[in-house]
């Protein structure tokens, strides 16, 4: 679940999203109490995170351990996916069918999804049924089943996936990137249907013991349910995990410098994809906050930013360009998308870079600075929609190492930056000659 910083989310084709997928989206909203975060530890030390709201009888929860794709072994890529995918296929004495038909009794939604660093997993379930659906999740950890019809289905609907990622876009683009920048390092790695097929059951478990221990474990809960309530369960659902565990250890990604030309991948179709790649920023730097509000002017604001303005609004040839700071823990970039037609993607590609350099040159405007400042702060304390979106944003908080007062800090470190921060930020990472540009189409038609 790592994440895009900023833009992303509201690109028609955005394509060069990575795991966090992304990092402080727009929150939602309604009002909610999130200046009340908790910080609960149950007997047994595992400690979450919890929002007590009673407004709606209802509990979300969602908890994460770091460790993703980038950790499998490399001859068995794809085997955490299947792992996630197994997770509410069955357990205990409940089959697939048993077990899915009981999830629907309780009115409980329960599932795990994994990412290059993060595994995770989420529940929703009403108040009234909540120890049941808490106890669906302990089975689910402490008895999994792996039976072997959802298992081969598991690695057969992977493998279709790999195959419908030949011809998609933002998957050959992506990949074509991988391969420019960071060629060999685990986040450049892709399952292939030989490594999925090579996926046994005891591969699984022998990964879910590796994986998913305390020690990793960050948990959120927001919801119908006291500090009290949750210690007990948190030690129902988690108490089987082990302790710890040993993980390789995954490199930081040194990116290779950048191409000159466009990378062009032939891809029959009426549109080229364009997605580009420059030096990013750590989220623990002190100047994020500014690269953040860069990025909002450059291509993170979805219908006010200058790529916006310049490529759609005033020529007309992009539905949607948008850019996002992509902050994985082992690769920090600058990063963004667009599509056009194939007879003018040369000159969005040459709009983009002269965007990029009169912005490292000359800086952002004072007006620029202060609406970027106004809407990033204003948006975020329009409160959150619902228990599971604000769960989400608060285990992205979590992931990204914050204190459990983050969400009152966060709009004072926005509210900080100068404008002298954002042109030295400007002057440091918008040099056009350090982005990689891939385009998937037909460009030169």
């Amino acid at each position: 679940m790592r994440r895009l910083a900023a833009g992303l989310a509201a690109l028609a084709l955005a394509g060069c999203a990575t795991e966090r997928e992304a990092a402080e989206l727009m929150l939602p909203t309604r009002t909610s109490s999130l200046a009340d975060v908790q910080v609960v530890t149950s007997p047994g030390g595992i400690t979450a995170w919890l929002v007590s709201e009673s407004f709606v009888p209802m509990i979300s929860m969602e908890w994460t351990w770091s460790g993703g794709a980038s950790v499998e072994p490399a001859g068995l890529r794809g085997i955490g996916w299947v792992l996630a995918y197994m997770m509410n296929e069955g357990a205990g004495d409940m089959d697939t069918s048993a077990y899915g038909a009981r999830m629907e009794d309780l009115d409980m939604k329960f599932a795990c999804g994994q990412w290059s660093d993060w595994t995770s997993c989420g529940m929703t379930t009403l108040k009234a049924s909540a120890d049941e659906s808490f106890d669906m999740v302990r089975q689910a950890f402490s008895s999994l089943r792996l039976d072997d019809e959802p298992f081969e289905r598991a690695k057969r609907e992977m493998i279709v996936g790999i195959k419908e990622d030949e011809t998609n876009p933002k998957s050959v683009a992506s990949r074509a990137m991988n391969e420019a920048l960071i060629p060999g390092h685990p986040y450049a790695r892709r399952s292939t249907e030989q490594t999925v097929r090579a996926i046994q059951k005891s591969d699984a478990r022998k990964l879910m013991a590796q994986l998913m221990t305390k020690d990793r474990l960050l948990v959120v809960v927001v919801g119908d349910i006291t500090a009290d309530e949750l210690k007990p369960k948190l030690d129902e659902v988690f108490g089987s995990l082990p302790a710890t565990s040993v993980l390789p250890v995954v490199r930081d990604a040194k990116a290779l410098p950048a191409q000159a030309k466009p990378i062009v991948m032939d891809l029959p179709q009426p549109q080229t994809l364009i997605m580009f790649s420059g030096p990013g920023i750590r989220r623990e730097d002190p100047d994020f906050y500014a690269a953040y509000v860069l990025n909002y002017i450059l291509g993170g604001g979805s219908f006010s930013s200058r790529l916006t303005d310049d490529v759609r609004e005033k020529r007309g040839l992009t539905y949607g360009i948008g850019t996002g700071l992509s902050i994985q823990p082992h690769f920090w970039r600058w990063q963004g998308s667009s599509a056009t037609m194939n007879d003018k993607a040369d000159e969005v590609v040459q709009l983009i870079r002269d965007n990029i350099s009169r912005l490292g040159k000359e800086g952002p405007t004072a007006e620029e600075l202060a609406d970027a400042k106004a809407y990033i702060t204003g948006a975020f304390p329009l409160a959150f929609d619902s228990n599971t979106k604000i769960a989400q944003n608060l285990i992205g908080f979590r992931q990204d190492g914050m204190p459990a007062d983050y969400v009152q800090a966060r709009n004072s470190y926005f509210e900080a930056v100068t404008l002298e921060d954002v042109k030295r930020v400007a002057r440091t990472y918008m040099k056009p000659e350090d982005f990689t540009f891939v385009m998937v189409g037909k460009p030169t038609d």
